[in-house]
């Protein structure tokens, strides 16, 4: 299955210097074609992430640590279950304490087939990873955020946040703008905020390395452009601007060449094979990435994009209506822009694109993808020592060379956000397990009347409501998959990222939504991806 699709994770809100995670596809490649939880504050985010990060921790721990000697209790299935054996484990041994009693499970010639999940199931599956923070720094009325697994593990993950300036707080008189350094970020205007999403394939491992590592090597980079910039004058803007694009191009491409470029010195290393393993497991997987940094002072919004998660941004005209307006580009072996860099780059290699993925890939900027960065040779050594993936296929791909023919730099957008006395506005930033479900317009719109309705005080609609409409008969699977219909808007959640994930799956469409969610990994991925959204609303600088 691993050759037949590149595929594609944790939440705690942090301040200053550390960022809220969120560990937590469409086919990324193919070789034959083919909680109801919500906060008022960044606080109340800490306590109600616990159960999820704890839920995760032995996971987290197998990965990041490599050892998990932790007593792991046992799941109230496995509790219920005659099958499973009360045990306790040791460093050193296990005892069991009893047999199983196989007449618990009684006499039949019937199965029992578990039951697909109810409607409220579903809104319970919808929010269960589901957050609200009010009170960010200045600039932010309020931000929201959701996940849907459809892989197992979960391939996407996600932070969000904020830290201290890099450019230190900034006052302005009326002759000039002075930046004044801070040391711990305790004013607003001293901190920047933090959305992003990773979206992972041929593994959940990279992705979830980003949501801690990227944002240190991020701020690394700043911080030295902010040490190098001009000093404040007529051009300080534009050479801010210019100095925060440089520095997250080099804190991307920096990360990935620790990644990928330190393989050879890994494997001729004395280090023990466990942990040459370990080091080199997240280049043999991927990870799309899509940063964003907003810089309350300024209202400056910085979008850092690799691969096909995307970000939109959602602002009101006069006449009242919502417009989006893209703040990223989607870079995939599909845009015309991306193939046309790609073969410049390798003129003599003319089935580089094809089909619309980079010798099967699909982003055509991602953070490791080893296998489509490093030289033949090092593959093959890692294929029979070190136990490397076999991608691209050799027997399809067989003009390919050596590359690198995907990279880690990132396209880098700068946005004015407008002051919402005079034009609201939002950002929605997303994984592409939502946007294969509707466009950015129809996310727009979406989101747009949701906060018309907020604002008006218009109370959710019941689904009872809904379910005298007729919507024809359910249909998933290669004829269709979960998409968003018009006809079928309803606006019964709030949480503007869950109210965008249940209209991607079918909206008032209930049995839809319901079949939707029936089908588990594997058989999800023909029908959904992993969904990652955060939707921020813009608020006035306080």
């Amino acid at each position: 299955m691993l050759s037949q699709r590149l595929i594609r994770q944790r939440p705690r809100f942090v301040t200053v210097t550390r960022v809220h995670r969120h560990p937590l596809p469409r086919p990324r490649f193919s070789s034959t074609e083919a909680k109801v939880k919500q906060t008022s504050s960044p606080s109340a985010v800490s306590a109600g992430v616990a159960s999820f990060a704890a839920g995760l921790g032995a996971g987290w721990a197998l990965y990041r640590n490599g050892t998990n000697d932790k007593k792991e209790a046992a799941s109230p299935a496995a509790a219920q279950s005659p099958l499973v054996t009360s045990s306790v484990t040791t460093t050193s041994k296990t005892t069991t304490s009893t047999t199983p009693d196989l007449n618990e499970l009684g006499i039949s010639d019937k199965i029992a087939y578990t039951t697909p999940p109810t409607s409220e199931d579903v809104t319970r599956q919808l929010n269960e990873h589901a957050f609200t923070v009010r009170g960010a720094p200045g600039g932010v009325g309020r931000y929201d955020g959701a996940q849907l697994a459809s892989n197992s593990p979960c391939e996407d993950a996600f932070l969000h946040g904020s830290f201290s300036s890099p450019f230190g707080a900034t006052t302005t008189t009326s002759t000039s703008t002075t930046a004044t350094a801070t040391t711990n970020g305790s004013e607003d205007g001293g901190k920047w905020m933090a959305w992003a999403v990773f979206d992972g394939h041929c593994g959940w491992q990279l992705s979830n390395l980003l949501q801690t590592q990227l944002m240190p090597f991020v701020r690394r980079s700043l911080a030295d452009a902010a040490a190098a910039a001009a000093p404040a004058g007529n051009n300080e803007e534009v050479s801010e601007e210019e100095a925060v694009h440089q520095a997250l191009k080099n804190s991307f491409t920096t990360l990935d060449d620790a990644l990928v470029k330190s393989a050879t010195a890994i494997i001729e290393s004395d280090l023990p094979f466990p942990e040459k393993a370990r080091r080199l497991e997240p280049a043999y997987a991927g990870a799309c990435a899509l940063l964003t940094l907003f810089d309350p002072q300024s209202r400056k919004l910085h979008v850092a994009s690799t691969g096909d998660c995307r970000a939109v941004l959602g602002q009101k005209t006069a006449d009242g209506k919502w417009v989006a307006t893209a703040l990223s580009e989607d870079c995939t072996g599909a845009t015309p822009s991306e193939i046309a860099r790609i073969k410049a780059q390798f003129p003599d290699e003319p089935d580089v694109v094809q089909g619309g993925r980079v010798w099967g890939l699909q982003p055509s900027r991602t953070f490791g993808d080893g296998m489509w960065k490093w030289t033949a040779e090092l593959k093959k050594n890692l294929r029979y020592h070190f136990n490397g993936l076999s991608l691209p296929s050799q027997t399809r791909y067989k003009n390919y060379k050596d590359g690198p023919y995907v990279t880690a730099e990132p396209l880098v957008t700068t946005t004015q956000i407008p002051d919402p006395k005079e034009r609201p506005s939002f950002l929605i930033l997303a994984t592409d397990g939502l946007w294969d479900t509707m466009s950015s317009e129809a996310a727009v719109d979406l989101v747009g009347r949701w906060y018309d309705r907020q604002q008006k005080g218009a109370s959710v609609v019941e689904p009872a409501e809904e379910q005298t409409k007729d919507f024809g008969p359910t249909i998933l699977g290669w004829k269709r998959r979960c998409e968003y219909d018009e006809r079928k808007a309803t606006f019964r959640d709030d949480n503007a990222a869950v109210h965008l994930m249940r209209n991607g799956l079918g909206g008032a469409d209930e049995e839809m939504v319901r079949g939707a969610l029936a089908f588990r990994y594997p058989n999800s991925r023909d029908i959904r991806d992993d969904i990652t959204i955060q939707v921020v609303f813009f608020g006035p600088n306080r």
